[in-house]
């Protein structure tokens, strides 16, 4: 398979011919036939900045709960958790097991014309995780999704009032589609873009500041003047924890925003995609208070490792308000929404999380992680400015002196490395990579940080090794990974 590293535009004939791959063959790819053809069909750009991070020759031959084994037998422990998708690990045999049983009975996986039981059976055990009235589900493939059903759902409710505009916060992250897009500002993700919800009916607060939310809302009374009362505020969206900054806003403060958002006929949407399902400790990263939002989004772990799947959960009550009849029932809806054997695997999810007392796990493992983390932080305190998070989705901030990088390289006339923190940042994550077989990640939005998500069976020695490599990279000092970094990707540097 070696000759489909070098990719060439296929004739009019091959195309006619085809020459289509196997399975079998396509399992089979080794890592530089399988890169050309990511390089030539998918995204060649993407694949540049696996290659600067040192990942793109890595050669995949399985994975196993928080492991990735390479075809030369190297083991890698994977803290980057597919940003939150991983919370059984890679491959739990639950999982598997729920597959195949599917597969032995040859279940149906989709029908558009009636109802499937699994996907009843799948909401109902969501719901029992949750307080009430927090009953009824619309089933998604993503997160981004979970939250285009929330945002429509609660437009269905409020325009009828008059109301256009959405409150989030600063800095958010609810998705890359065309809704959840207009409220994501953690990145540069809508350049170029037209928003799904124009920027004047967006009202911005600032996360964690009870204060600023009230005075956003204060400020959207004001500019409705004297004639009007009330707000056109329609919801306020608000992730649990930042997904991109790892911020864990104060206790209380998710209790205070519900219930001023509640005083001035404001539903409230609670992002959960990241953290939910077990990540913090609890089932949501909102049951650590005693409160209840009118909606809240889940995915990621919900499809157990295995499968695209998330959801949008609500009350009966508002449900009927949105949608509570038969012409208005299937206004919103979705291709690939409650597949059959989806559902089979989020409901063996659910049951794992319950058998096993992997949320429990996952609360004791966070616990041992930040005793580890704690320690590295009094070592090493001019690196390690805070540590953030909860449970298993924990990062460290660091203090990445610039002038470190500047000494190491000049990047003012290469836009690859964007600044010099993305270099700083991405010495570390490779550094840990090749030296320990620990994956890491960081976001865009916070290139000083780094995250860690392991899954919530993961076991405190594989928490030690992580804790050992830090130690280590750490001990040797940033400036020996970046000149590393560089070295290793010293022709893109230098244009």
């Amino acid at each position: 398979m070696t000759a489909l590293a070098k990719i060439e535009a296929p004739s009019r004939e091959d195309r006619q011919n085809r020459g289509l791959l196997t399975l079998d063959q396509s399992l089979a790819l080794d890592s530089e036939s399988a890169m050309g053809l990511y390089a030539a069909h998918l995204n060649k750009y993407m694949l540049q900045v696996f290659d600067i991070l040192g990942l793109a020759q890595m050669d995949i031959e399985s994975a196993q709960g928080a492991e990735i084994t390479l075809r030369d037998g190297r083991r890698i422990l994977d803290y980057s958790g597919g940003f939150g998708v991983l919370g059984l690990g890679h491959n739990h045999p639950r999982i598997i097991a729920a597959e195949r049983r599917c597969h032995d009975l040859k279940v149906l996986d989709c029908i558009k014309i009636a109802p499937h039981k699994l996907q009843g059976a799948l909401a109902y055990n969501i719901s029992r995780f949750l307080p009430e009235p927090l009953d009824v589900s619309f089933l998604a493939v993503s997160g981004t999704e979970a939250n285009e059903a929330a945002m429509k759902i609660c437009e269905r409710v409020q325009t009828p009032k008059g109301k256009t505009k959405f409150l989030c916060f600063k800095g958010a992250f609810h998705g890359k589609t065309h809704g959840p897009l207009s409220l994501t500002t953690a990145t540069d993700v809508q350049s170029g873009f037209i928003m799904g919800v124009p920027k004047e009916n967006v009202v911005f607060a600032t996360y964690g500041d009870i204060a600023s939310v009230r005075e956003a809302i204060a400020r959207e009374k004001a500019d409705i003047g004297k004639s009007g009362s009330g707000n056109r505020i329609i919801a306020g969206i608000i992730e649990t924890i930042r997904g991109t900054s790892c911020h864990v806003p104060d206790p209380g403060f998710l209790t205070e925003f519900a219930q001023v958002c509640r005083e001035n006929d404001i539903l409230t949407i609670f992002d959960e995609v990241k953290v939910g399902m077990g990540r913090t400790g609890k089932f949501c990263a909102f049951q650590h208070e005693d409160v209840v939002p009118d909606v809240v989004t889940l995915a990621k772990t919900l499809g157990g490792g295995k499968r695209e799947l998330g959801a949008m959960v609500t009350s009966q009550a508002l449900f009927d308000k949105a949608y509570g009849n038969k012409n208005d029932c299937n206004l919103h809806s979705s291709s690939f929404s409650g597949m059959g054997e989806t559902c089979a695997v989020g409901i063996e999810t659910l049951n794992v999380l319950e058998d096993e007392r992997l949320i429990e796990r996952a609360a004791r493992m966070g616990e041992y992680l930040r005793a580890g983390l704690e320690r590295l932080r009094e070592k090493y305190p001019r690196k390690i400015v805070s540590l953030r998070g909860k449970g298993c989705f924990q990062a460290i901030e660091l203090n990445f002196g610039q002038q470190l990088a500047e000494k190491a390289i000049d990047i003012r006339k290469n836009p690859l490395f964007v600044t010099y923190e993305t270099v700083l940042i991405g010495a570390m994550a490779r550094e840990l990579y090749e030296r320990h077989g620990i994956l890491v990640h960081f976001q865009p939005g916070a290139r000083d940080l780094l995250h860690f998500m392991p899954p919530y069976i993961v076991s405190e020695a594989q928490i030690d090794a992580l804790v050992d490599a830090l130690d280590d990279v750490l001990g040797r000092g940033v400036a020996d990974a970046t000149v590393r970094f560089v070295v290793k990707n010293i022709k893109r540097v230098l244009g």
